[in-house]
């Protein structure tokens, strides 16, 4: 017996052809903007297989959300180092920053 139900990678992979007339409408950088953030989308296709009650495009939408917290915390992460920022939010000779660096 074959499966009756569609996995989530076939429908994530549907709901993005949905949007194929979108993304030909884009300009050329914006098209590879839209590719790199599909693409995310795809690296959390584990968790929206345990999410199936949800729409493909809620899945969609958590992913490329959660994959840009991921990228910009650990920009955040490398900025603090970077700066000499300590637990405070303070650089020396600075302002208080902790509004830009909230954990």
């Amino acid at each position: 017996m074959g499966r009756t139900a569609p996995t989530y990678r076939q429908m994530l992979e549907a709901e993005v052809k949905s949007w194929t007339e979108f993304r030909k409408a884009l300009l050329k950088n914006e098209r590879e903007a839209f590719d790199r953030l599909v693409s995310q989308s795809f690296r959390y296709v584990h968790a929206g297989t345990m999410n199936l009650f949800r729409k493909p495009f809620d899945n969609f939408l958590m992913s490329t959300m959660l994959s840009h917290e991921e990228r910009l915390w650990a920009l955040e992460q490398l900025l603090k180092q970077s700066m000499h920022i300590d637990g405070l939010g303070r650089m020396a000779g600075t302002a208080d920053l902790r509004q830009f660096f909230e954990e």
